[in-house]
C-alpha cells in the first residue's frame, strides 16, 4: 500500500512502503545461507585439489614427480595394454638374479651378492640404455633379463641348435 506525502514544495508524492523486519531478516538469512554453501563448496574444491598437487608434488623435497606410463605385455594390462609399472623394489634374491642375468649379457655388476650397489646400478643403466628401457623399473628389467636368459638355455638345450 502506498502512502502520499508533501515533499518540500508541497507536492504529493507516492512512497514505497519501507520492508518490514521480517522480509529483511530473510533477505540476510538467504544471504547468510548463500554465503555458507559458497564457502563449503570452496572447501571441497581445495580439498579436491589439495589431493591431487599432493600426488603431484610427491618428491622427497616437495619437487615435481614424473612418472612414466610404461606398455604392458600382460593382458591383465588396461585398455591399449598401459599400465603403471609396479614400484615394488626387489628383494635380494632377485637382485642377485639380475645380477646374473648382467653377467650373462656381458655387463660388470660386481660380485653376484644381492645388493644394489654402484657396479650393479652401473650395469642396469648401460643395459637399459641398450635396450631402450631407461625409463623402465628394475623388476622390468629383471623380468626381461630373465625371459633372455630363459631363451637362451632353451635354444642351447636344443640339439638342432
Amino acid at each position: 500500500m502506498r502512502s502520499h506525502r508533501r515533499d518540500e514544495a508541497g507536492e504529493h508524492r507516492a512512497e514505497e512502503p519501507a520492508l518490514g523486519r521480517s522480509a529483511a531478516l530473510r533477505i540476510h538469512i538467504q544471504g547468510t545461507f548463500l554465503l555458507i554453501v559458497l564457502l563449503l563448496v570452496f572447501w571441497l574444491v581445495l580439498n579436491w585439489a589439495g589431493s591431487v598437487i599432493d600426488s603431484a608434488m610427491g618428491g622427497p623435497d616437495g619437487a615435481v614427480v614424473a612418472r612414466a606410463l610404461v606398455e604392458s605385455e600382460s593382458p591383465e594390462a588396461g585398455i591399449g595394454g598401459e599400465s603403471f609399472e609396479s614400484d615394488e623394489p626387489l628383494d635380494g634374491d632377485e637382485i642377485a638374479e639380475l645380477q646374473s642375468a648382467l653377467l650373462r649379457f656381458g655387463f660388470d655388476p660386481g660380485p653376484v651378492d644381492g645388493i644394489l650397489g654402484d657396479l650393479t646400478r652401473r650395469a642396469t643403466d648401460e643395459v637399459k640404455a641398450d635396450l631402450g628401457l631407461s625409463a623402465a623399473s628394475d623388476r622390468r628389467l629383471l623380468d626381461t633379463l630373465a625371459a633372455a636368459v630363459d631363451a637362451l638355455d632353451r635354444a642351447s638345450d636344443d640339439p638342432g641348435s
